[in-house]
Protein backbone atom coordinates (compact mmCIF):
# COMPACT_ATOMS: atom_id res chain seq x y z
CA UNK A 1 0.00 0.00 0.00
CA UNK A 2 1.35 3.12 -0.98
CA UNK A 3 0.28 7.08 0.71
CA UNK A 4 2.12 8.85 -1.83
CA UNK A 5 0.44 11.42 -3.19
CA UNK A 6 3.19 12.88 -5.91
CA UNK A 7 1.23 14.20 -9.06
CA UNK A 8 -1.86 14.28 -7.90
CA UNK A 9 -4.56 17.01 -6.96
CA UNK A 10 -6.67 16.66 -3.87
CA UNK A 11 -9.60 19.64 -3.33
CA UNK A 12 -10.69 20.19 0.60
CA UNK A 13 -14.01 21.23 0.20
CA UNK A 14 -15.67 23.36 3.38
CA UNK A 15 -13.64 23.42 6.58
CA UNK A 16 -10.97 25.91 6.46
CA UNK A 17 -9.62 24.73 10.69
CA UNK A 18 -10.32 21.17 12.15
CA UNK A 19 -10.49 17.85 10.28
CA UNK A 20 -10.48 20.02 7.31
CA UNK A 21 -6.97 21.48 8.55
CA UNK A 22 -5.42 18.10 9.91
CA UNK A 23 -6.47 16.34 6.48
CA UNK A 24 -5.29 18.91 4.04
CA UNK A 25 -1.56 19.14 5.55
CA UNK A 26 -1.43 15.07 5.77
CA UNK A 27 -2.06 15.76 1.67
CA UNK A 28 0.59 18.10 1.87
CA UNK A 29 2.97 16.37 3.50
CA UNK A 30 2.70 13.22 1.66
CA UNK A 31 3.15 15.38 -1.71
CA UNK A 32 -0.17 16.26 -3.23
CA UNK A 33 -1.28 19.81 -4.60
CA UNK A 34 -4.04 20.93 -1.84
CA UNK A 35 -6.72 23.48 -2.86
CA UNK A 36 -8.84 24.45 -0.13
CA UNK A 37 -12.26 25.94 -0.13
CA UNK A 38 -14.14 27.28 2.63
CA UNK A 39 -16.03 30.61 3.25
CA UNK A 40 -14.09 31.81 5.83
CA UNK A 41 -12.77 34.99 4.79
CA UNK A 42 -9.35 34.06 6.60
CA UNK A 43 -8.94 30.46 6.13
CA UNK A 44 -6.88 29.35 8.90
CA UNK A 45 -6.13 26.71 6.68
CA UNK A 46 -4.21 27.98 4.05
CA UNK A 47 -2.65 30.65 6.36
CA UNK A 48 -1.11 27.46 8.64
CA UNK A 49 -0.19 25.38 5.26
CA UNK A 50 2.11 28.31 4.12
CA UNK A 51 3.70 28.49 7.78
CA UNK A 52 4.36 24.73 7.13
CA UNK A 53 6.10 25.40 4.11
CA UNK A 54 3.44 24.63 1.83
CA UNK A 55 1.95 27.16 -0.85
CA UNK A 56 -2.10 26.35 -1.07
CA UNK A 57 -4.20 27.85 -2.94
CA UNK A 58 -7.27 29.05 -1.02
CA UNK A 59 -10.86 29.77 -2.74
CA UNK A 60 -13.09 31.84 -0.54
CA UNK A 61 -16.75 30.03 -1.00
CA UNK A 62 -19.74 29.05 0.13
CA UNK A 63 -20.03 25.76 -0.66
CA UNK A 64 -24.29 25.60 -0.09
CA UNK A 65 -23.84 28.25 -3.01
CA UNK A 66 -24.27 26.36 -6.51
CA UNK A 67 -23.22 29.39 -8.21
CA UNK A 68 -20.10 30.21 -5.60
CA UNK A 69 -19.21 26.23 -6.03
CA UNK A 70 -19.49 26.41 -9.67
CA UNK A 71 -17.29 29.64 -10.53
CA UNK A 72 -14.74 27.84 -7.93
CA UNK A 73 -14.34 24.78 -9.96
CA UNK A 74 -14.26 26.68 -13.50
CA UNK A 75 -11.33 28.96 -11.79
CA UNK A 76 -9.50 25.29 -11.17
CA UNK A 77 -10.09 24.03 -14.41
CA UNK A 78 -8.14 26.89 -16.07
CA UNK A 79 -5.00 25.89 -13.65
CA UNK A 80 -5.28 22.18 -13.40
CA UNK A 81 -5.71 19.40 -15.80
CA UNK A 82 -7.32 17.31 -13.26
CA UNK A 83 -8.35 16.73 -9.57
CA UNK A 84 -8.13 13.31 -8.26
CA UNK A 85 -9.23 13.33 -4.64
CA UNK A 86 -12.43 15.73 -3.19
CA UNK A 87 -12.82 15.68 0.76
CA UNK A 88 -16.24 16.55 0.81
CA UNK A 89 -16.07 18.03 4.71
CA UNK A 90 -18.19 20.46 4.83
CA UNK A 91 -19.86 20.78 8.60
CA UNK A 92 -21.87 22.81 10.80
CA UNK A 93 -21.90 22.01 14.77
CA UNK A 94 -25.82 20.89 15.92
CA UNK A 95 -28.17 23.65 17.26
CA UNK A 96 -29.47 21.66 19.58
CA UNK A 97 -33.30 21.32 19.57
CA UNK A 98 -36.27 18.57 19.92
CA UNK A 99 -38.04 17.39 16.48
CA UNK A 100 -41.38 19.80 17.33
CA UNK A 101 -39.25 22.71 18.28
CA UNK A 102 -36.55 22.25 14.97
CA UNK A 103 -37.28 25.45 13.34
CA UNK A 104 -37.58 25.86 9.10
CA UNK A 105 -34.36 27.93 9.22
CA UNK A 106 -32.26 24.93 11.52
CA UNK A 107 -33.66 22.29 8.67
CA UNK A 108 -32.60 24.71 5.88
CA UNK A 109 -28.82 24.92 7.59
CA UNK A 110 -28.06 22.31 8.93
CA UNK A 111 -29.22 19.92 5.35
CA UNK A 112 -27.74 22.77 3.61
CA UNK A 113 -24.53 22.66 5.08
CA UNK A 114 -24.03 18.50 5.50
CA UNK A 115 -25.47 17.58 2.57
CA UNK A 116 -26.22 19.56 -0.24
CA UNK A 117 -22.46 20.97 -0.06
CA UNK A 118 -21.41 17.77 -0.61
CA UNK A 119 -23.88 17.63 -3.54
CA UNK A 120 -23.16 20.56 -5.03
CA UNK A 121 -19.13 20.11 -5.23
CA UNK A 122 -18.96 16.64 -6.42
CA UNK A 123 -21.29 17.38 -9.09
CA UNK A 124 -19.05 20.68 -10.10
CA UNK A 125 -15.49 18.43 -9.65
CA UNK A 126 -16.99 15.60 -11.42
CA UNK A 127 -15.84 17.14 -14.68
CA UNK A 128 -11.80 17.15 -13.53
CA UNK A 129 -12.70 13.80 -11.78
CA UNK A 130 -13.36 12.36 -15.38
CA UNK A 131 -10.18 13.98 -16.73
CA UNK A 132 -7.94 11.91 -14.24
CA UNK A 133 -9.26 8.65 -15.63
CA UNK A 134 -9.94 8.24 -11.79
CA UNK A 135 -10.17 9.60 -8.41
CA UNK A 136 -11.62 9.40 -4.56
CA UNK A 137 -14.62 11.10 -3.08
CA UNK A 138 -14.72 11.05 0.24
CA UNK A 139 -17.61 12.57 2.38
CA UNK A 140 -17.24 13.46 5.87
CA UNK A 141 -20.35 11.63 7.95
CA UNK A 142 -20.96 11.47 11.12
CA UNK A 143 -22.04 8.71 13.66
CA UNK A 144 -25.15 10.93 14.49
CA UNK A 145 -25.93 10.17 10.68
CA UNK A 146 -26.20 6.23 11.25
CA UNK A 147 -27.56 6.05 14.47
CA UNK A 148 -29.73 9.50 14.85
CA UNK A 149 -29.14 11.90 17.91
CA UNK A 150 -31.70 13.00 20.59
CA UNK A 151 -32.02 17.04 19.73
CA UNK A 152 -30.59 17.33 16.53
CA UNK A 153 -32.70 15.88 14.08
CA UNK A 154 -31.93 18.39 11.51
CA UNK A 155 -28.27 17.50 11.74
CA UNK A 156 -28.86 13.99 11.78
CA UNK A 157 -30.89 14.35 8.99
CA UNK A 158 -28.30 16.04 7.01
CA UNK A 159 -25.69 13.41 7.95
CA UNK A 160 -27.96 10.35 7.60
CA UNK A 161 -28.45 11.53 3.71
CA UNK A 162 -25.19 11.56 3.12
CA UNK A 163 -24.32 8.06 4.18
CA UNK A 164 -27.19 7.53 1.48
CA UNK A 165 -25.80 10.01 -1.12
CA UNK A 166 -22.50 7.92 -0.96
CA UNK A 167 -24.49 5.20 -1.91
CA UNK A 168 -25.90 6.08 -4.91
CA UNK A 169 -22.62 8.04 -5.86
CA UNK A 170 -20.64 5.06 -5.80
CA UNK A 171 -22.91 3.12 -7.53
CA UNK A 172 -22.90 6.11 -10.56
CA UNK A 173 -19.27 7.52 -10.77
CA UNK A 174 -18.39 3.58 -10.99
CA UNK A 175 -18.23 3.46 -14.38
CA UNK A 176 -15.66 6.39 -14.36
CA UNK A 177 -13.20 4.50 -12.05
CA UNK A 178 -14.52 6.89 -9.40
CA UNK A 179 -14.81 5.28 -5.91
CA UNK A 180 -16.86 7.06 -3.60
CA UNK A 181 -17.05 6.79 0.58
CA UNK A 182 -17.76 7.73 3.93
CA UNK A 183 -16.54 8.42 6.91
CA UNK A 184 -18.40 8.72 10.34
CA UNK A 185 -16.39 10.63 13.06
CA UNK A 186 -17.95 11.39 16.50
CA UNK A 187 -17.25 14.89 16.88
CA UNK A 188 -13.90 14.99 16.85
CA UNK A 189 -12.62 18.15 19.07
CA UNK A 190 -9.85 20.85 18.78
CA UNK A 191 -7.66 21.15 21.25
CA UNK A 192 -7.42 24.62 21.90
CA UNK A 193 -11.36 24.47 22.72
CA UNK A 194 -11.93 24.22 26.09
CA UNK A 195 -14.10 20.64 27.53
CA UNK A 196 -18.01 21.17 27.15
CA UNK A 197 -20.38 18.75 29.22
CA UNK A 198 -20.70 17.28 26.00
CA UNK A 199 -17.51 16.39 25.61
CA UNK A 200 -17.70 14.93 28.70
CA UNK A 201 -20.76 13.21 28.32
CA UNK A 202 -18.96 11.70 24.94
CA UNK A 203 -15.86 10.35 26.68
CA UNK A 204 -18.15 8.53 28.69
CA UNK A 205 -19.55 6.50 26.63
CA UNK A 206 -16.71 5.85 24.12
CA UNK A 207 -14.63 2.57 25.19
CA UNK A 208 -11.59 4.32 24.45
CA UNK A 209 -11.89 6.60 27.12
CA UNK A 210 -11.19 9.97 25.18
CA UNK A 211 -12.26 12.33 22.54
CA UNK A 212 -10.87 11.98 18.87
CA UNK A 213 -9.59 15.05 17.37
CA UNK A 214 -9.02 16.03 13.43
CA UNK A 215 -5.84 14.44 13.66
CA UNK A 216 -7.30 11.17 14.37
CA UNK A 217 -9.97 10.83 11.56
CA UNK A 218 -7.31 12.54 8.73
CA UNK A 219 -5.30 9.60 8.40
CA UNK A 220 -8.74 7.69 7.68
CA UNK A 221 -9.30 10.15 4.70
CA UNK A 222 -5.73 9.23 3.32
CA UNK A 223 -6.10 5.48 3.35
CA UNK A 224 -9.68 5.97 1.50
CA UNK A 225 -8.35 7.88 -1.25
CA UNK A 226 -4.86 5.97 -1.28
CA UNK A 227 -4.37 2.80 -3.93
CA UNK A 228 -4.68 0.92 -0.49
CA UNK A 229 -7.94 1.71 -1.30
CA UNK A 230 -8.57 0.63 -4.48
CA UNK A 231 -11.49 -1.64 -4.02
CA UNK A 232 -13.13 0.07 -1.35
CA UNK A 233 -16.07 2.18 -2.60
CA UNK A 234 -19.62 2.92 -1.39
CA UNK A 235 -18.26 1.85 2.06
CA UNK A 236 -18.86 4.05 5.11
CA UNK A 237 -15.81 3.65 7.88
CA UNK A 238 -16.78 4.62 11.17
CA UNK A 239 -13.82 6.67 13.03
CA UNK A 240 -15.29 7.01 16.99
CA UNK A 241 -13.27 5.30 19.45
CA UNK A 242 -15.87 2.63 19.96
CA UNK A 243 -18.40 4.96 20.80
CA UNK A 244 -20.74 2.72 17.88
CA UNK A 245 -19.68 -1.16 18.92
CA UNK A 246 -22.71 -1.12 21.68
CA UNK A 247 -25.85 0.61 23.11
CA UNK A 248 -25.86 2.92 25.94
CA UNK A 249 -28.71 3.48 27.47
CA UNK A 250 -29.87 -0.71 28.12
CA UNK A 251 -26.80 -2.07 29.97
CA UNK A 252 -24.38 -1.65 33.18
CA UNK A 253 -21.00 -2.55 34.16
CA UNK A 254 -21.12 -5.96 35.78
CA UNK A 255 -19.99 -6.14 39.46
Amino acid sequence: MTMNFKGKTAVIAGDAWGLGHAAALLFAREGAEVICIDDNAESKDARQLRLDGFDVPYFHADVTDAAQVQTVADACEKTLTKVDILFNVAGRNPIRQTFEKTTHDTWATMIGRNLTSAFLCSQAFLPLMKKAGAGAIINHGSIDGVLGNPYIAAYSAGKGGLLSLTHVMAHDLGKYNIRVNCISSAGPRQSCVAVSPVDQSRVAVTPLGRQGTPQDVAPAVLFLASDGASFISGANLVVDGGRTATTHGCYYEPS
